[in-house]
């Protein structure tokens, strides 16, 4: 049989031979075909490297950590990242845990030519128009043995080294390549079966144990004590969509915390929840009323999403990213995140009660911000409180402090968190800064400025500083800069991300100088190529979390700030 992958011999005959081989081992030996797929797009990666000019890292030098680099370079779309990251995760599997499902190997072979197609369409001919991706028939072959010694052989003289290759895209531009590269990650189609599996690997960086294949009802997965399980075609007594099996279900322990329904196609992702997802909720069989935690109307469930693996993106907002709705309140209506949720932030959203921790904010009195032996908060100082909290209590997302210079903004803030944070009307706060210095400061007076009882903010909460990266349970507030969060958000080094609701508060400082003032960050800081690149970056960090937005800036005033 010809094979899928021919059609990169004319540029790069080493990944053509690679992409033959790999289909070879599906049916046979599917742990090889998952390295060979690995070996693929690393290949691929080095491909790019040389065609750029682009100096491989001197420190770090690993296939993930090339990916990164090129993602700061703008040359690998959200689709093709997420591609490789499977490619990169099954390969260890296959050398470390003995991968080998066949299943897995048809599903991400049929991925990896995807990418070819997205490799030759930007980096060889603009005008190539790839044929339908056929799956290699499980037909043994005559001479097996020898088919497979020659291509191990072409391989091996083929790898020996990368050199940059003259095709027909070498005349463009590098920024003319990343468009391109974007348009065309964006016009590929993925199958329900590579839809799922990359949503899999989507849910299993947020915490979830999830695998279409094995962890499936039919297959005998049922909700584990200790386990947060998303258990694949979930039965419901709904008569819509496959004849009622939901695409996951979500278990914290033995609790049925959510449903998901995944999509391949870019349709309007809200019309899903609506359509399918609400009445799987209500369609919870009576044989599993020991997983039902509560009802809320005719649901059952909590919490539902619907999702078709895509970036979120606002220009195409109803066909992008994750939605979501809470359905214990008839005035909720779904809304796009850009990540999952934890079973720690699903947990959290079940015990939060925003009505009675509103009633706690506005019944606590002041009089320990007033404290000359405390904070000792002057009238402007507390209007300013006052006002962002009634913003918040009238359900603002967003919300802008603006104070004068010297007035006293990180004490009137300090005073601000201690007040939600003793109400219970936020669980976890980040305190975002653009600089080093200023969180430093920040977390001074954290630790110095007397609050309650002669305490300080430090000694009654937990309080993470600049030094911490990860958040738990008891983490009630994390100071952090920007800069720190791209590389979680945008450049993770593991295999985890940060849940969308690991804050439900974020205080930017300083918002107008975030935007503007590169120029003034350390050397160290100096993650970011140009003004643009780190507005979008800074703003990304910013609108991940689904959490209510509190920036101050200040205004400038040469006659000093009124007392009273």
């Amino acid at each position: 049989m010809k094979s899928n992958f021919e059609f990169l011999d004319k540029y790069w005959p080493a990944l053509a031979q690679i992409g033959a081989a790999a289909e070879s081992y599906v049916y046979s030996d599917p742990n090889a075909c998952l390295y060979k797929l690995g070996m693929f797009g690393e290949r691929l990666i080095l491909e790019i490297f040389a065609f750029e000019h682009i100096k491989e890292p001197t420190i770090d030098n690993t296939h993930a950590n090339r990916i990164r680099l090129l993602k700061r370079e703008g040359l690998i779309p959200k689709k093709i990242d997420d591609i490789l990251y499977a490619l990169r995760k099954t390969r260890n599997d296959a050398v470390h845990a003995g991968a080998d499902s066949v299943e897995d190997a048809k599903t991400l072979l049929s991925m990896t030519y995807n990418l070819a197609v997205w490799f030759m369409e930007v980096y060889g001919d603009w005008g190539y128009i790839a044929p339908a991706f056929v799956m290699p028939e499980n037909v043994v072959q005559p001479d097996y043995e020898s088919i497979i010694k020659e291509q191990e052989e072409k391989i091996a003289a083929l790898s020996k080294q990368v050199e940059a290759v003259s095709t027909a895209a070498s005349t463009k531009t590098s920024k003319e390549r990343v468009e391109k590269g974007e348009t065309a990650s964006e016009s590929m189609e993925l199958s329900e079966a590579e839809t799922r599996y990359l949503i899999d690997e989507q849910l299993r960086k947020f915490g979830w144990e999830a695998d279409t294949n094995t962890l499936r009802y039919s297959k005998g997965a049922r909700p584990q004590k200790g386990r947060n399980l998303a258990i694949a075609e979930w039965p419901t007594d709904s008569a819509v969509g496959k004849n009622g099996y939901a695409d996951y279900a979500l278990f914290v322990g033995l609790k049925l915390v959510g449903i998901v329904e995944a999509k391949k196609a870019a349709i309007d992702i809200p019309s899903v929840i609506d359509h399918q997802c609400k009445e799987y909720a209500k369609g919870i069989k009576g044989e599993h009323q020991e997983y039902i935690i509560n009802q809320w109307g005719a649901y059952k469930v909590p919490f539902v999403f619907a999702t078709n693996g895509r970036k979120y993106l606002k220009q195409i907002e109803t066909k992008s990213g994750i939605w979501y709705m809470d359905l214990r309140s008839g005035a909720n209506a779904p809304k796009a995140l850009q990540g999952w949720i934890s079973p720690q932030g699903l947990m959290e959203q079940l015990e939060k009660d925003i009505a009675a921790a509103n009633t706690a904010l506005q019944n606590t009195p002041f009089d320990l911000l007033r404290d000359p032996d405390g904070l000792n908060l002057r009238k402007y100082q507390i209007n300013a409180i006052e006002a962002a909290e009634q913003a918040v209590i009238d359900g603002k997302q967003t919300v802008l402090l603006s104070m004068a210079t010297g007035t006293g903004k990180t004490r009137t803030i300090l005073g601000m968190i201690y007040r939600f944070i003793k109400s219970d009307r936020f669980k976890r706060v980040l305190f975002l800064v653009d600089r080093t210095a200023l969180g430093e400061q920040a977390e001074d007076v954290f630790k110095e400025v007397k609050i309650e009882e002669l305490m300080t903010l430090d000694s009654i909460y937990n309080i993470k500083g600049l030094d911490e990266k990860e958040i738990d349970r008891e983490t009630k507030i994390h100071i952090a800069t920007v800069q720190s969060l791209v590389k979680r958000i945008l450049y993770p080094e593991g295999d985890t991300m940060p849940s969308v609701t690991d804050y439900d508060l974020i205080v930017v400082d300083e918002a107008h100088r975030g935007y503007i003032l590169d120029k003034e960050m350390s050397e160290t800081e100096m993650l970011y190529r140009n003004q643009d690149d780190y507005i979008s970056k800074y703003r990304t960090v910013i609108e991940y979390f689904d959490a209510v937005k509190i920036a101050l800036t200040c205004l400038l005033y040469t006659s000093p700030s009124p007392r009273d």
